[in-house]
């Protein structure tokens, strides 16, 4: 009997930053001048460098320098992005592929226009060499495998005043994708190889929270897969009560006279307190609606 398999990948610039590292091998002299430069490569853009639109703009096939990539990460996928990497190197180990009737593909890139080519890149590939990725993964041929669009998340890399909406995103986009996919029936694994650190720090931890089956990771030193522990993450009952008592715009006062202790709730970073007024953060809120 066979099962279907989802992957969630968040992606970064792994394909720009090898690519940096075999310039001459790109084919047009508009690639090798973009990916040559020392003062400003790809892979390493600040997220409001005016590159960044241009990389949005670029992230199609057709484009010279997207195909000039494309080819590239064609001729050796693995090496070329971190993320293909860890998502073959994990199928490949995995001892019940040939169980395996469908495998979904959904990239994650953030906001930022370098990795969003890069999520197009990887994207391309899988839609235009799925022969040669179920070569490269052991997968039967007669899987099916299916390429999401793109799902952007927003808010990471951009400032403090922007890590509140990343949450949110992650929350939102990502939580919300493992609960509705394992409705589904699928087996959810995780894959936070590529993008920001604490994006992949927190989306760990929300994958956690939200029933991913898997979590995996490709260590970019020694490019080995590693299956993360599946921690029994909870948020504490006590904490899930005293929340649901809150709930939006209640005076302090009102809430410790019923036993809310709104001060380890504030301590906790779970809540805020302005006038004193109590309101759950909205990236918990987010949570708490999703994970019940």
């Amino acid at each position: 009997m066979s099962y279907k398999l989802a992957i969630l990948s968040t992606v970064g610039t792994s394909v720009l930053g090898n690519v940096e590292k075999n310039v001459d091998k790109l084919r047009s002299s508009s690639a090798r001048d973009l990916f040559s430069s020392k003062s400003k490569p790809p892979s390493k853009l600040a997220v409001d460098d005016e590159l960044q639109e241009l990389f949005r703009k670029m992230s199609k096939p057709g484009d010279e320098v997207f195909d000039d990539v494309f080819n590239l990460v064609k001729s050796d996928p693995l090496t070329y992005s971190a993320e293909l990497n860890a998502i073959a190197a994990w199928l490949r180990n995995y001892p019940a592929k040939s169980t395996i009737g469908e495998v979904l593909i959904a990239l994650y890139p953030t906001d930022t226009g370098n990795s969003i080519f890069s999520a197009a890149v990887i994207r391309h590939y899988l839609n235009a060499e799925s022969l040669g990725f179920k070569e490269r993964t052991g997968l039967s041929p007669s899987t099916v495998v299916k390429v999401d669009e793109p799902v952007v998340l927003r808010g990471f890399g951009k400032g403090v005043e922007w890590f509140r909406d990343g949450l949110m995103e992650l929350i939102d986009k990502f939580a919300g994708r493992i609960i509705d996919l394992k409705n589904r029936g699928y087996r959810v694994v995780v894959n936070p190889t590529g993008g920001f650190k604490p994006e992949s720090a927190y989306l760990t931890l929300i994958a956690m929270l939200a029933g991913a089956w898997r979590i995996i990771y490709s260590h970019e030193s020694f490019r080995e897969i590693v299956e993360l522990p599946m921690l029994p993450l909870s948020l504490d009952p006590r904490f899930k009560d005293a929340l649901k008592q809150v709930g939006q715009g209640v005076y302090k006062g009102v809430l410790e006279q019923v036993g809310v202790n709104v001060d380890e709730l504030e301590d906790k970073g779970l809540v805020e307190v302005k006038d004193g007024v109590v309101n759950v953060k909205d990236w918990v809120a987010k949570l708490l609606e999703l994970t019940g």
